[in-house]
């Protein structure tokens, strides 16, 4: 499960599927060079972004993946 104190890198290299999802709300991340030292939710809350509908939609894609 994703949760907001993983770093963005952390989050790519374990679950790369999340990638789209970060670029489809205006979080280029892959790109960005505070993704190694910014947690989601610094990352999320500095885009303006609602934490907890991101961190729904993240761990929509692993279960996805993970056929749950």
């Amino acid at each position: 499960m994703i949760n907001k104190n993983m770093s963005i890198t952390e989050l790519l290299q374990a679950h790369p599927q999340t990638a789209g999802i970060l670029k489809e709300v205006g979080m280029a991340c892959s790109l960005c060079m505070g993704a190694s030292t910014e947690t989601l939710e610094q990352g999320i809350k500095a885009h303006g972004l609602k934490l907890e509908e991101v961190l729904r939609q993240l761990n929509a894609v692993i279960n996805e993946n993970n056929g749950v």
